[in-house]
């Protein structure tokens, strides 16, 4: 049997170390320039936050993400007990909170490196391997590897050890490769673990804050020290650094073995030569084949790695049972290969091909274990259950060889797998229909890869039509060879909304709450002095809120159409028509159902609710407007009872006294102000009523707020009654 380790360094950005036996790879430990190993490495660390319910606390040790200690990996060296707390209430086993603080300063080791989104876990129990012992700054146990079964070797290991006289202070773990060496072997390893840890102190000591103290050896110097053995013929070296750095290290712990190292200097790549680069690429692969046909399919996940055995082509054997018997045994070896090589740790299942015989069952358990015994790391196995499965747990030593060298994949983000050409167009005709049903959309653009755009241009084309159709928009498509298969681009293009006439609608507003306060001040007295004092009131039959004020919007929005028509700026009397209109008959009253208020509405639901009745009203025929006309207006009914008028002279005062003339008599009489404007309801408002109403409203609103205003009852005449008023002028 022939073993050979093989170290490959001949290019920086990657180190490689493997170990062959018979031309098999039994070890492999690779590491990545940057995403180099931190387990081992020792720092000093800082508390920067302390976590009661975890009973843990979380320390900057200098790295993107702060380390996580836990109460049980604080040496009580770094205890720091609460000033408050007594000494008779300071327990064996206390709580974290009361033996450390924030910013507390602590001297840590990286237990194990960080992954994804956990930072890296971390101890105060120091420990330093060496070739054949571990020491422990500040720990009193001794103990012998648990590998080592034998009682008589471990009986003279701890005679060994006892003639050391290790130092006060210090305890020590005997490891495996101290079978066979000799006292004075031990007694050197253990004098280079001391004088380590005395340099970590004086460097600890001079430094303040986080930052690192210790760093653990590469790998090709870990390589050397944890896996060399006596059963290694020879160690090949592709780099003339690497070959002297190994060297040094032989001389210094091994001595007698440096004549093992050897210069590789073929042009053939080492790797190469031993038939490894196709093994190697071999643990990137989920299936592995064993040697009667069956297979294993490994698959990590983030809870647990799963492992299926399967028989496959597998035959040759008498029955069912004996060839799920030789499949699962291959498949024990290989399992246990395969977890060393791909570096796999924590929970592991393995789902073994279901055997009938118990003593089958226990002779593949026994397989795995034998198989496990070479490995580094601390292993747990189980037994085969009932349903074929064997639940097993290994210790993370390091990262594994998929997280080492590869990244995400960009097209599947980790998943593994990808939508097809169809899937991706058809979420496209999804997306572009729910963004062209939102409303005001002009244009949808998309962005698509080469396959997807050929496959909506080719099949979807009348599903593109419709769509255009039913919304009246346009959808673009634009193939981008640079796009990955799952990649979608969507622009959406907002219709233009058309400009908005505020102007109009402010007019109307304002001539409404100028009407309103014209029609308010009729039954104030005004002086010449512009002052207004409280009139007897007649009691009149009290109106709802609703129709006061749903009459007054009415009524303002008609005076207002009424000066537009007339074309002036001031209210004016005009006798004629004053005349015309007292002739005219009166329409009878009728009952009103109830509208709902104009206040319970929003202010533009109100206005709109005005201008909207304002917009269609419902104009006389021709023939009615002539029948109107021929009938004399003292035949029509007048049902309505006729106020008293002033004379035609206190009107005119009253004019003049609004538009700001002075009088000859400083003293006019008491008279209202009534204003009757013939209604015609226009379509729309121009917007010089704007200036209008507020001219009207200068000059109309004189009362002052405290007098109490009262508006007048009144109804709009039909259409054809003023229409035969106009007539008979």
């Amino acid at each position: 049997m022939s073993r050979k380790m093989l170290i490959n360094v001949l290019h920086p950005e990657e180190a490689r170390v493997a170990i062959v036996q018979d031309g098999r790879l039994m070890e492999l430990n690779i590491e990545i320039s940057g995403m180099e190993q931190t387990k081992g490495n020792i720092y000093k660390g800082v508390v920067v936050r302390v976590e009661p319910g975890l009973q843990a606390a979380f320390v900057d040790i200098g790295h993107k993400k702060p380390g996580f200690i836990q109460m049980g990996d604080l040496h009580p060296d770094s205890w720091q007990w609460r000033d408050d707390l007594p000494e008779d209430e300071r327990k064996k086993r206390p709580r974290i909170q009361e033996v450390l603080r924030r910013g507390q300063e602590l001297i840590v080791q990286v237990e194990k490196d960080a992954r994804d989104m956990k930072g890296a876990a971390l101890t105060s129990y120091l420990s330093l391997p060496g070739r054949y012992i571990v020491l422990m700054p500040g720990d009193t146990a001794a103990g012998i590897s648990r590998k080592i079964e034998d009682n008589a070797i471990r009986k003279e290991l701890k005679s060994l050890i006892a003639e050391l006289q290790v130092p006060e202070g210090f305890g020590y773990i005997v490891r495996t490769e101290a079978v066979g060496r000799t006292a004075d072997e031990l007694k050197k390893d253990l004098d280079y673990l001391v004088g380590v840890y005395q340099r970590i102190k004086q460097q600890a000591a001079g430094i303040k804050g986080a930052g690192e103290i210790y760093q653990d050896a590469g790998v090709i110097l870990r390589t050397l020290r944890d896996y060399f053995s006596d059963d290694i013929d020879e160690i090949l070296v592709d780099d003339k650094a690497a070959f002297s750095q190994a060297i040094e290290f032989f001389k210094e712990l091994m001595p007698g073995c440096e004549n093992r190292v050897k210069l590789h200097k073929e042009k053939r790549p080492i790797f190469s030569k031993y038939q490894l680069e196709e093994q190697i690429d071999q643990l990137y692969e989920k299936r592995v084949p064993l040697p009667s046909g069956g297979s294993l399919i490994i698959e990590p996940t983030e809870a647990l790695v799963s492992i299926d055995v399967n028989s496959g082509k597998s035959s040759g054997e008498r029955g069912v049972e004996d060839t799920a018997f030789k499949t699962n045994l291959e498949a024990a070896a290989e399992v246990a290969r395969q977890l060393r090589l791909r570096d796999l740790g924590g929970l592991v299942v393995i789902d073994f091909i279901d055997m009938r015989e118990v003593k089958h069952n226990k002779e593949v358990e026994k397989t795995l274990k034998e198989a496990l015994k070479i490995d580094k790391a601390r292993v747990n196995v189980g037994r085969i259950s009932q349903f074929g499965i064997m639940e097993m747990s290994r210790q993370r030593i390091a990262k594994n060889i998929h997280d080492a060298i590869h990244l995400e994949c960009p097209h599947c983000e980790g998943r593994g797998r990808v939508k097809s050409v169809e899937a991706v167009a058809v979420s496209f005709l999804r997306k572009v229909h729910a963004a062209a049903a939102k409303g005001q959309v002009a244009e949808v653009r998309g962005g698509l890869p080469l396959e997807v755009a050929y496959y909506l241009l080719n099949r979807k084309k009348r599903e593109l039509t419709q769509i255009e159709n039913d919304y009246e928009i346009v959808v673009t498509i634009k193939g981008k060879p640079s796009f990955l298969l799952n990649q979608i681009e969507l622009e959406v293009v907002k219709r233009e909304k058309a400009p908005r006439d505020e102007s109009a609608e402010q007019g109307l507003v304002a001539h409404a709450l100028v009407v309103v306060d014209a029609e308010m001040t009729g039954d104030t007295e005004v002086t010449s002095e512009g002052t207004a004092k409280k009139k007897r009131k007649r009691r009149r039959k009290k109106k709802t809120g609703s129709d006061n004020q749903a009459f007054e919007v009415v009524a303002s929005l008609s005076d207002q159409s009424d000066s537009n028509q007339a074309d002036t700026s001031t209210v004016q009397y005009d006798g004629d028509r004053y005349d015309s209109e007292k002739s005219a008959p009166k329409r009878p009253r009728r009952s009103r159902p109830r509208k709902k208020s104009l206040a319970e509405l929003p202010a533009e639901a109100a206005v709109a609710s005005v201008v909207d009745g304002l917009i269609d009203p419902v104009q006389p025929s021709p023939e009615q407007i002539l029948q109107a006309a021929a009938s004399p207006a003292s035949e029509k009914p007048v049902n309505k009872t006729t106020r008293s008028r002033k004379p035609k002279l206190q009107a005119e005062q009253q004019e003049q006294f609004e538009d700001g003339a002075e009088t000859d008599n400083p003293k006019p009489k008491k008279r209202k102000a009534s204003i009757k404007k013939v209604i015609a309801v226009p379509e729309t408002v121009p917007p010089e009523s704007a200036s209008l109403a507020s001219d009207e409203a200068v000059s109309l609103q004189t009362s002052p707020k405290k007098t109490r205003k009262r508006p007048v009852a009144r109804r709009s005449k039909s259409a054809a009654a003023t229409t035969a008023a106009v007539e008979q002028e």
